[in-house]
């Protein structure tokens, strides 16, 4: 099976908003035996037209008219997938219908391939689209330029404004670099970046601080490699990061972290302040703590008490530093989720501040007075951020704010006294932490 065949399969598999696209990709180029070349490219090719789904229609509809509503869903992602290599990979034209209509032969035989040749030569080149976007009201142009849910655009351009929200929305579609994490407790950085090298190139360091974060030119070499699976190194989002260095583990200290899996920041913070420290990892599902327990098997983390436990209502024990990474829209790691765009809605965005003032209320009673609580989201929604820390400390006077940029870089920092990362401004996935200190 050729690489579009194998993306028209995967994006057939799964539903409307294109949830678990990873997994699928991942399983079937394994199946499919694909060099790490063609597992690169499937990734690129399904991930793509999840992400530029609405443009792609949009541009497909100017070329077959209405016809595209009568399609069914085999042609349907086939024409996605040859205009997503025509606008999005400048393919040339005879390469994107030859390949294309090979891999309609190959899932649907001759009468199938015999549409898509047709269908293919009839997209309008880009010229055609961009001209025809100009006329459309602003947040229109931009719902549709860059494929994200038209309530959402509206929502930031009320915000931010059609410039930035254009930015943000840009980036939402570029490239995510994957960023790895050295583990110190394998071996030093200097043995380590030598065999990195030999496998994904030579890795290129973008902090040491809390530990040391690089990329390499190869990231699925060395996701797929030996060093990976016997845990070197871990893939974590550098603005995940930043919230390990905002609540500054110490040796000796207790620390839960109460929204743990997958095990990220977990593992950082085990890593960061070594064996003395008594981590406690939770999250409300079994099969989300098993995550936690196989990354702490992988890197060799074996000091850690991982339970299956509710934040908004369990207990725990007393604590120096607590981070609660509570469940949020996500809307600032849309670049890194092709899917998320399309399963969130604006009916769900006002369930998430309760729950979340839930959890950060309960968390705060297990917190030591001159402890510290950590409150992060991925999110770049008012409500589930400075929102719910307002009313937290309206409603709880024993906490005082500490002010991001004692602890981490200012340009990480709002004025307010948050680690705040917007995307199209620091070129990393968004992200949102406060440092509350309970008073003695």
């Amino acid at each position: 099976m050729n690489t579009r065949a194998a993306a028209a399969s995967v994006l057939r598999s799964l539903g409307a908003d294109g949830k678990g696209y990873e997994n699928a990709t991942t399983q079937l180029a394994g199946r499919l035996c694909f060099s790490q070349a063609d597992r690169d490219y499937l990734y690129q090719l399904v991930k793509g037209v999840i992400q530029h789904r609405t443009l792609l229609d949009y541009a497909i509809r100017l070329g077959i008219g209405q016809g595209i509503d009568r399609t069914d869903s085999r042609a349907l992602h086939l024409l996605r997938l040859g205009a997503f290599q025509r606008y999005l990979l400048n393919t040339p034209d005879y390469a994107m219908v030859n390949e294309t209509v090979t891999a309609a032969r190959e899932l649907g035989g001759s009468r199938l391939a015999a549409f898509l040749n047709q269908a293919l030569r009839k997209l309008p080149p880009e010229s055609v689209w961009q001209q025809q976007l100009t006329q459309l009201p602003a947040v229109e142009r931009l719902a549709i330029q860059y494929s994200h849910p038209q309530w959402l655009v509206v929502r930031w351009v009320t915000r931010w404004g059609q410039e930035a929200t254009g930015q943000l929305l840009q980036f939402n579609n570029t490239y995510q670099t994957i960023t790895f994490r050295h583990n110190p407790l394998r071996c030093r950085w200097e043995d380590a970046a030598e065999r990195i090298a030999s496998v994904a190139g030579p890795p290129l360091i973008i902090a040491t601080r809390p530990l040391t974060f690089y990329i390499v030119p190869q990231p699925g070499l060395l996701l797929q490699s030996d060093l990976f699976r016997q845990g070197y190194c871990s893939v974590q989002d550098f603005s995940q990061a930043l919230v390990v260095g905002l609540l500054d583990p110490q040796p000796g200290e207790t620390i839960i972290d109460a929204c743990a899996a997958p095990g990220g920041k977990s593992t950082a913070i085990a890593q960061s302040a070594g064996r003395t420290t008594r981590i406690y990892a939770t999250d409300l599902e079994e099969s989300r703590t098993n995550l936690i327990r196989n990354e702490c098997r992988r890197l060799s983390i074996d000091w850690m008490t991982i339970a299956t436990a509710d934040a908004a209502t369990a207990a725990y024990p007393i604590a120096d530093r607590i981070l609660l990474d509570a469940p949020c829209s996500g809307t600032g790691i849309l670049g890194r989720r092709a899917d998320l765009r399309w399963n969130r809605r604006p009916e769900d965005l006002p369930h998430y501040p309760p729950k979340q003032l839930k959890m950060l209320g309960n968390m705060s009673r297990f917190v030591r007075p001159g402890g510290q609580l950590i409150y992060s989201t991925c999110t770049l929604e008012e409500e589930e951020n400075w929102g719910v820390v307002r009313q937290f400390l309206d409603g709880h006077p024993e906490f005082r704010l500490i002010p991001a940029d004692q602890r981490i870089a200012s340009r990480w920092c709002d004025t307010l006294g948050a680690m705040v990362i917007w995307p199209h401004v620091h070129h990393l996935p968004g992200a949102f932490a406060v440092c509350l200190e309970h008073l003695n």
